[in-house]
């Protein structure tokens, strides 16, 4: 078995993470229900969003790649 330094789909990981982080960014600041939260709070909750998304996002596509 060969060993990658790198995976080379690693950029498309990146970009679909940047793709989800800004779309968590777009509905904590847009959505209705997260403007009671302070400042700090929309912070992590984006960061939370984001990774459960990115999270939920892997496991579907390695599922789907099996």
């Amino acid at each position: 078995m060969k060993a990658e330094l790198f995976n080379q789909y690693a950029l498309h990981w990146a970009a679909g993470f940047l793709v989800i982080y800004v779309l968590s960014q777009l509905l904590v600041s847009k959505h209705s229900r997260f403007q009671f939260l302070s400042a700090i709070q929309k912070s992590v909750l984006v960061k939370v969003i984001a990774i459960c998304g990115f999270g939920l996002a892997y496991v579907v596509v390695q599922f789907l790649a099996a």
